[in-house]
C-alpha cells in the first residue's frame, strides 16, 4: 500500500473503529476525532495532533511508505497505521490511563518524557519503532494488542513485553469501573 485513497481509508477506519469498540477502546470522548486524508507527508507514515485537536492525519502519499514499497525501511499496513494513531488519541482524550505509576511501571517512563528510556533490544520492546520514547512504545503496543485482540504471538511472549501488554489488559477489564467513570459509552 503506498498510495491511500478515501474509500480505502474509509473502509480501514471503520474495521479499526469495531475493534476499538469490542475491546472497550471506545468513549464519547473519542467519538470527536476527526480522521483526515492529507495530500503528502515526508516523513511519517500519519500522525494524531497529541495535545491540540486529538485528529488523526493519513496521507495519500507518504515517503516512508514509499521507501517501505521498495524494501528500504519496514512498513505498516493502513489498519496498523490507524491502531496506533488511535492509541495517541485515547492516552490526549484519556490522558489519566497515561499519566500515572502503572503506565510508568509498565513502559518504563512517563507517558510524555519525550525521549527513549531503553535502548531497542527484541526482548524488551515489540518493534524498533517502541524504543523511541514511552509513548511511542505505548502506541505500537496497543497497535499489536488491538489487532490480535489480545492475543499477542509466541515470539513476543517476553516477560518485558508482557509486561506492557499487560496495561491494556488491565485497563479493559480491572479497570472497567474507573474506565465508566470517564464516560466510555461503548457505541460508535
Amino acid at each position: 500500500m503506498w498510495f491511500v485513497t478515501l474509500p480505502r481509508l474509509t473502509r480501514d477506519h471503520r474495521h479499526v473503529l469495531g475493534e476499538l469498540e469490542g475491546l472497550g477502546f471506545w468513549s464519547d470522548a473519542m467519538s470527536q476525532v476527526q480522521v483526515w486524508l492529507r495530500p503528502f507527508a515526508a516523513g511519517c507514515f500519519g500522525w494524531q495532533d497529541y495535545g491540540s485537536t486529538g485528529d488523526i492525519h493519513v496521507p495519500a502519499v507518504a515517503g516512508p511508505r514509499i521507501l517501505a514499497k521498495f524494501g528500504f525501511i519496514e512498513g505498516c499496513s493502513l489498519r496498523q497505521l490507524l491502531r496506533h494513531e488511535w492509541a495517541h488519541a485515547l492516552a490526549h482524550h484519556h490522558h489519566e490511563l497515561v499519566a500515572n505509576r502503572d503506565f510508568r511501571q509498565s513502559f518504563d517512563g512517563s507517558h510524555d518524557c519525550g525521549r527513549a528510556v531503553r535502548s531497542y533490544c527484541p526482548t524488551w520492546h515489540i518493534s524498533p519503532y517502541a524504543s523511541t520514547e514511552p509513548m511511542e512504545d505505548f502506541a505500537q503496543n496497543f497497535m499489536h494488542y488491538v489487532r490480535h485482540k489480545g492475543h499477542i504471538a509466541g515470539h513476543w511472549r517476553t516477560k518485558f513485553i508482557q509486561k506492557r501488554l499487560g496495561f491494556y489488559t488491565f485497563t479493559t477489564s480491572e479497570a472497567a469501573w474507573h474506565l465508566n467513570h470517564l464516560s466510555f459509552s461503548g457505541g460508535l
